[in-house]
């Protein structure tokens, strides 16, 4: 079944539980406040790494659909994340909770999850609504975090992945001790969108106990990789067979050292240090006539370090999480741009422009954060301060209760606000960036019930976001500028539960209404979307799980006709299907039907579903 808790891939603090404390607890990823699941004021969701593993797909992309209210668009090597409606750069991309936002790359700081390979990830978990006053900018939409270590399965293992439309998956880990060593290999070939892919993913992590009561954590993962794909907007494959491919290859490099350490009984110390490093190179042959998207070759380095300094105090019911953070960035991006003119005797003349800035920044923040209980109910309250330097500074803050109004129903809510700092991309470059623009800013409001049953739990959210001064292009200008607003209103229902001891099942539904100021039009982004699956135990060896995906209608934009129109891309539905085998104690095979009832339609304009598809994943674990 599904489970609902909180984003906590690094517990900085130790749970305090007693002998007879049997509710699992999980750390809020950046204030390590111990939280029992069922006092959560926030909309959660996790993936257990069994859950991942039915997923019939390869990257964190394929991951990410079975989340509810999370809407996932693949067009080139660019990608939407749309959660709730909101924008890609709203989302905190988080890996080994290490932030892999690229604020260099056109969409203003998204990552390219399509380069993150799913036999890694041994859980995902994603928080929903404003998150700023834990994490500062850009957690104005929520926080998803990809765990690829687990520190309880430290066994050494090999996996390989072989799919009928020609991706082949690589996989091991080595187990030494506490410290582990992990390599995957990608190469990926898919016919029916055109779409090539090469990858290497490199990770290192280790856990020491350097003095008692104190724990410290290493983790290192690097990433080389090649995509080739049909531009986006270009009408993909369907209407642009024969386009020449956009060629994005990079590296990215990320690391951090967490040391833990309980000082007395009430008082916890935690101290961390992070990296990020991202190298990426793009060459688009444009979309003709090119004078809406000309060709282009641009290579971006963009690098982080981050520095932060935690303190946790227990005083009888009340928990107080004080610390100061500290992040430096840096940006630059070298390339140019094939422009195009007419002369006066009416011909086309192209000439280069070129793309290149450079730019730095630093930000340094205060925050505190409080969890109360008493009876029934547990009380949470946040606030943090903003040294943005070259902007106004930022002032955001957090609250929400939980209330157990009986053994079987719980009641949450939570409100806050949140910031966004312009993107790098947006401030310097010298086309279309503004150096004036303001951080863009948002509010949120979550009310939820949870009713557990005694085979079932059913959970129900209503929420509305506001997002104001939101960068937008201005043509009168030509150049980005603060000026739209949107709203982001809806529900959510989610229902987990067994039928019987070998059955069970889950079920989600999502509708999100959205309002603009300026009457954009919203692409990639339906009212309407769900979920439903079914888990069957055959017996000690073999089980089966069946999972459906619906997706409303949405709008889509292209550039194939010569010029920007607007579709309508009808509603669909997937039905996947996976059989896992224990040949042996140690030995795993994954059976994958995708696409079963070989449904047709796009995912975006141009871009095909999936053919009816097998695959076969066999994983073997070294005794």
């Amino acid at each position: 079944m599904f489970l609902r808790g909180v984003l906590g891939v690094s517990v900085l603090i130790p749970c305090l539980l007693s002998a007879n404390d049997n509710i699992e607890r999980i750390s809020v990823f950046g204030n390590y406040n111990p939280v029992a699941l069922n006092q959560m004021p926030s909309a959660l969701f996790v993936l257990t790494k069994e859950q991942i593993d039915s997923v019939v797909g390869s990257s964190a992309l394929d991951v990410l659909t079975q989340v509810p209210g999370i809407n996932v668009q693949k067009s080139g090597v660019s990608q939407e994340i749309f959660l709730r409606g909101a924008e890609t750069n709203f989302v905190i991309i988080q890996i080994d909770g290490v932030q892999v936002n690229n604020p260099l790359d056109t969409r203003g700081g998204s990552f390219d999850l399509g380069a993150l390979s799913k036999d890694v990830i041994q859980r995902v978990e994603v928080i929903k609504g404003a998150q700023s006053s834990i994490y500062g900018s850009d957690a104005i939409a929520g926080v998803i975090n990809f765990i690829t270590y687990d520190s309880e399965f430290t066994t050494s293992s090999l996996s390989a992945t072989l799919r009928s439309n020609g991706s082949q998956h690589l996989s091991g880990n080595l187990s030494f001790g506490s410290a582990m060593f992990g390599a995957t290999i990608v190469n990926s070939d898919n016919a029916t969108t055109g779409d090539e892919q090469k990858s290497i993913e490199l990770t290192a992590h280790e856990t020491l106990n350097l003095k008692n009561d104190s724990e410290t954590q290493l983790s290192a993962r690097y990433s080389d990789y090649q995509q080739k794909a049909i531009a986006d907007q270009s009408g993909g494959i369907l209407f642009n067979p024969n386009s020449i491919k956009d060629d994005k290859q990079g590296q990215v490099f990320s690391a951090s050292i967490r040391h833990l350490e309980t000082v007395s009984a009430n008082y916890q110390l935690a101290l961390q240090a992070e990296v990020f490093d991202s190298n990426e190179s793009l060459s688009t042959p444009g979309i003709a006539p090119f004078f809406s998207a000309p060709p282009t070759t641009s290579e971006n380095d963009y690098s982080y370090y981050k520095l932060r300094w935690l303190n946790g105090i227990q005083l009888d019911s009340l928990f107080l999480t004080a610390g100061l953070d500290y992040k430096s960035e840096q940006g630059e991006t070298k390339g140019r741009m094939e422009m195009f003119t007419f002369s006066e005797t009416g011909e086309i003349i192209s000439f280069e422009l070129p793309t290149n800035y450079n730019i730095e920044r630093d930000n340094l923040a205060a925050f505190v954060d409080a969890k109360w209980q008493f009876n029934g109910v547990t009380v949470f309250a946040g606030a943090r301060y903003d040294d943005t330097k070259r902007f106004d500074d930022q002032t955001t803050w957090k609250l929400g209760a939980s209330y157990q109004l009986s053994e079987q129903i719980r009641l949450f809510a939570n409100t806050g606000t949140a910031f966004k700092l312009p993107s790098l991309y947006a401030l310097s470059n010298n086309l279309i960036g503004n150096p004036n623009l303001k951080p863009e800013q948002a509010t949120n409001h979550d009310f939820g019930i949870e009713a557990s049953f005694e085979n079932s739990t059913v959970s129900l959210s209503v929420f509305n976001y506001d997002y104001t001064d939101l960068v937008d292009f201005d043509f009168t200008t030509f150049s980005l500028v603060n000026r739209s607003q949107i709203t982001s209103s809806g529900a959510e229902l989610i229902v987990t539960g067994e039928l019987t001891d070998a059955l069970s099942y889950h079920f989600d539904i999502t509708y999100v209404e959205l309002e603009t100021s300026e009457n954009e039009v919203l692409t990639g982004r339906p009212e309407w979307q769900g979920g439903a699956g079914l888990n069957y135990q055959y017996n000690d060896i073999i089980s089966t799980s069946a999972s459906f995906d619906y997706v409303g209608d949405t709008v889509g934009s292209s550039l194939h006709s010569g010029q920007g129109n607007i579709y309508d891309l009808d509603a669909y539905h997937r039905l996947d299907l996976t059989t896992r085998w224990l040949w042996q104690s140690n030995i795993q095979f994954d059976f994958y039907v995708q696409n079963i009832f070989d449904a047709d339609y796009q995912v975006a304009v141009g871009v095909p579903s999936d053919d009816l598809g097998l695959g076969v994943r066999v994983h073997w674990i070294i005794e």
